[in-house]
């Protein structure tokens, strides 16, 4: 009864593979859709995002054993980007390979656990840093300068968004982030 059971299955993936195919093939033709924005370098619409490079140095540092912080003055987070938009922060690693890594980031090594991590305030940022051996901690004041890089989103809170538009209508938010003139349809 088993076989019969593997055939019958068998038998239904491949029509079921066989319809699928036919749906892709002629599900593919009909109208062109909107193109894309490039976006790329701003200049194709409103950038809603900034970023910075900031260079921590080891005098910035505060702080024993128990961790370190460093404070960053970012004017750019302001109320409104507080309380609507975001921030986020990645620490730049300049070693081969560099690379980015988003805070918070844990490392973890046997008995070694070093972590980093932020506290966003407006017009700042609390960078900490912490290293626990053997369940103590251990953090070492940073030996280096640190980069870090800050990126702020703006936002728009959806209750204001509705008052300025009918979010159900495409082609008023369009309008409204003036996507209209990006668009082109084919007919």
């Amino acid at each position: 009864m088993k076989t019969d059971k593997k055939q019958l299955t068998d038998k239904a993936n491949i029509l079921f593979s066989l319809i699928l195919f036919i749906f892709v093939v002629t599900g593919c033709t009909g109208p062109r859709g909107y193109d894309g924005l490039d976006g790329r370098d701003g200049a194709d619409g409103i950038n809603y995002t900034r970023s910075a490079i900031y260079d921590v140095n080891t005098a910035e540092w505060y702080g024993d054993l128990n961790g370190y912080d460093a404070f960053i003055d970012v004017p750019e987070i302001t109320e409104d980007i507080y309380y609507n938009g975001a921030v986020l922060v990645y620490r730049l690693i300049e070693t081969d390979p560099k690379s980015f890594n988003m805070l918070p980031y844990s490392y973890v090594d046997n008995t070694l656990t070093v972590s980093m991590d932020f506290d966003a305030y407006v017009g700042s940022i609390d960078l900490i840093y912490k290293e626990v051996l053997n369940g103590v901690n251990n953090t070492p004041a940073p030996e280096n300068t640190l980069s870090f890089k800050v990126v702020i989103i703006e936002g728009l809170p959806l209750a204001k968004l509705k008052n300025m538009v009918d979010v159900s209508d495409y082609s008023a938010v369009a309008k409204m982030f003036n996507l209209d003139k990006k668009l082109n349809t084919v007919n």
